[in-house]
């Protein structure tokens, strides 16, 4: 099977999920930690902006902005490799860690930042690892809330939210409340999300629309659109397990 194309340009946002090879539970707190550590790194090595993560027990789930085309291809490359290095020297062990290269959708910022920040701090809580997201220790959330600069960047739609962090934070919980009760969806193998005219605009840019055949279209609630390869396969709760 051939690989999927590699899909960015200068400032676009990307939700981006990296997951262990054979979907194994590889992931303990010790290893949750040097993630974030090398998370850091990346994000001082490399010009993105950060704006949520969650690391769960054989996948991790990223959110940023990148500051050129060649931004994201290069710093998942020194992320991904370096925890491997690091992860398999502490463990023990030797060979491959992730399933394949990582993979990453576009995120429409104006109509579905929001939408992709929620997916991923309800991840935890679908899986059944948290009341709630500000319950799970290792997501991004809890640095949401205390708009913690050292560990994300605030994405200025949330800074729109309300006056001071208890207000945004008040605001976004109710997003997440609405996102909550709307029927899941998964973007493990979608290229864009956003609004019918902007995954066009995508589609467009990046020469796919000859390949309309392969590529399948859902439409989601809010009025969204995802967009991504026919036969790409899904991952469902199975994927997720307690740490």
């Amino acid at each position: 099977m051939s690989r999927p194309p590699r899909l960015s340009y200068a400032h676009a946002v990307h939700h981006v999920t990296l997951r262990c090879n054979n979907r194994e539970f590889l992931f303990t707190d010790r290893s949750f930690a040097l993630f974030l550590r090398i998370l850091q790194e990346t994000r001082a090595r490399f010009p993105l902006r950060l704006y949520d993560y969650c690391l769960m027990t054989n996948h991790v789930h990223l959110l940023f902005k990148v500051g050129r085309d060649d931004t994201l291809s290069k710093a998942m490359h020194w992320l991904s490799t370096s925890f491997v290095r690091r992860f398999n020297k502490a463990a023990g062990r030797k060979g491959h860690l992730w399933e394949g290269r990582f993979r990453s959708t576009i995120i429409e910022e104006a109509t579905s930042f929001f939408r992709c920040l929620a997916y991923i701090d309800l991840n935890p809580v679908r899986a059944r690892m948290a009341p709630t997201p500000l319950d799970y220790r290792w997501s991004g959330h809890r640095a949401l809330r205390s708009e913690d600069a050292a560990q994300l960047d605030i994405h200025p739609l949330y800074l729109d939210l309300g006056p001071d962090p208890a207000s945004r934070h008040r605001a976004y919980c109710e997003l997440l409340a609405e996102e909550a009760a709307r029927e899941p969806f998964t973007l493990a193998t979608a290229y864009f999300l956003g609004s019918p005219a902007y995954v066009r605009r995508m589609e467009l840019r990046f020469g796919l629309e000859g390949r309309a055949a392969g590529l399948r279209r859902r439409c989601l609630a809010g009025g969204l659109t995802c967009v991504g390869p026919l036969h790409g396969g899904s991952r469902g709760p199975k994927s997720y397990r307690s740490a």
